[in-house]
């Protein structure tokens, strides 16, 4: 009988097997024809973004640092050097940029500072905020970042007959992203030490910049450059800030910003150095010249640009009620287990709905909701999965433009993560820096 059985085994055992392999290609093919079925009836949505621009407008009067910030800015920012991003430039601004840091670096008594932002001179530079998303893949643009910066005299002294420059102005501060108020740390310190041209100078220069702020809706930054010539008011830096901050809201025009806008509005107080410590003082004419051998290293310029998108997504997330601010979050999950292409869609549909008018909304006149999704994707994408953590895996039934575009979602992520980490460090090391 078992001689008889085992032939019987056998065969079993391979009509089993081929069975079984039938199974795996008609399992095949059936993933096969739901994919291409998924695909034929998908609609044209376009996973690629193109990178939306935000718009950042400096002022300041003439002498109080902006050139030198600026160079130092990009110096600092040029390499992904404790960050993921670097910010990229124009050829040619690349070689003013750098022309303007080694001058400024240069100790050798043949070189002075740069040359300064003339009276109703304006300087126009587009940053492209990049970072890299695969290992030898090129670096990926994320978005870009148009500075302009203004001589403050443009608010101050009477214009030319038929000049339509102030005019330009008022209409990029109304439709920025950011601003940033530039107030030389010189003036502080000599109001502090009780000499009149101190006092003189920072009246000017609050009463040339506040007003036009109060209007503006977006974020506000007032940098305070030349700090290391403020070095020895206080040896506690806290304590140090706390004195300028009185000092500052001891002008009315100044209070009235921060009590104003306070609650609705991310005001800042970022105190830099383009230099950093021990590189310059004050000769007995009052001037800031260089310290022979003095070495540059700047303190914190990559904190005014690196703030603009996370503050400004903080104060459109602020600015929502309750039940946006609801919906908005519960966007934000639903976004972290959806594909690429499912995001997309979804996005679609949350811009129609209530609180994605009312987000669009909170962005106020800004340039940045003129690109339209791109930055609620950003916005969305930023506040998932903390912390810049990535997705995890990524669906193997994704097509390779799907993977690409979360790859790209999670380093965007990323991006925007780290930029929240330098103005959290700030706020640590400084709690009198956030005004609002």
């Amino acid at each position: 009988m078992a001689v008889i059985r085992l032939p019987g085994r056998r065969a079993m055992l391979v009509t089993t097997f081929v069975v079984l392999v039938l199974l795996l290609i008609a399992f095949v093919a059936w993933r096969k024809r739901v994919a291409e079925r998924r695909n034929r009836n998908r609609p044209g949505f376009e996973l690629e973004e193109a990178p939306p621009t935000f718009q950042v407008v400096a002022l300041g009067l003439q002498g109080s640092g902006k050139t030198l910030l600026l160079a130092s800015m990009y110096h600092r920012l040029k390499s992904p050097a404790g960050q993921s991003y670097f910010l990229k430039a124009s050829p040619d601004d690349v070689l003013h940029l750098n022309q303007w840091f080694s001058q400024m670096a240069d100790t050798s008594g043949e070189a002075g500072w740069p040359p300064g932002t003339a009276k109703g001179e304006t300087r126009h530079f587009t940053f492209t905020v990049k970072t890299q998303i695969a290992s030898g893949v090129r670096p990926r643009p994320m978005f870009h970042l148009k500075y302009l910066e203004y001589a403050g005299e443009l608010l101050t002294e009477p214009q030319a007959p038929g000049s339509t420059v102030q005019e330009g102005l008022f209409d990029e501060i109304r439709r920025a992203d950011a601003l940033i108020g530039i107030i030389d740390g010189n003036h502080i310190r000599q109001h502090l030490d009780g000499a009149p041209q101190g006092q003189v100078r920072l009246e000017q220069t609050l009463n040339a910049l506040v007003p036009i702020m109060l209007e503006a809706e977006c974020p506000v930054s007032f940098v305070i450059t030349k700090w290391d010539l403020l070095a020895d008011v206080h040896p506690d830096e806290r304590v140090r800030l706390e004195l300028v901050q009185d000092l500052l809201t001891s002008n009315d025009h100044f209070r009235s910003l921060v009590k104003i806008h306070g609650s609705s509005r991310v005001v800042r107080l970022i105190p830099v150095s383009a230099v950093g410590p021990g590189f310059a003082t004050v000769d007995s004419t009052g001037r800031v010249v260089k310290v022979p051998e003095g070495k540059v290293h700047p303190t914190r310029v990559d904190v005014p640009l690196s703030a603009v998108v996370p503050d400004l997504f903080a104060q459109v997330e602020g600015r929502l009620d309750e039940d946006a601010r609801m919906a908005f979050h519960a966007e934000v999950h639903r976004r972290n287990q959806l594909t690429p292409l499912e995001a997309v869609a979804s996005l679609v549909t949350f811009a129609g709905r209530t609180a994605g008018r009312a987000m669009v909304a909170a962005f106020g006149p800004s340039a940045a909701v003129l690109t339209g999704n791109a930055v609620m994707s950003m916005l969305l994408d930023s506040m998932g999965r903390g912390r810049g953590e990535p997705r995890g895996h990524l669906d193997e039934d994704l097509s390779q433009a799907e993977r690409d575009h979360q790859q790209f979602r999670d380093a965007r992520r990323q991006v925007i993560e780290d930029m929240r980490r330098k103005v959290a460090v700030l706020e640590d090391q400084l709690p009198h820096s956030r005004l609002s």
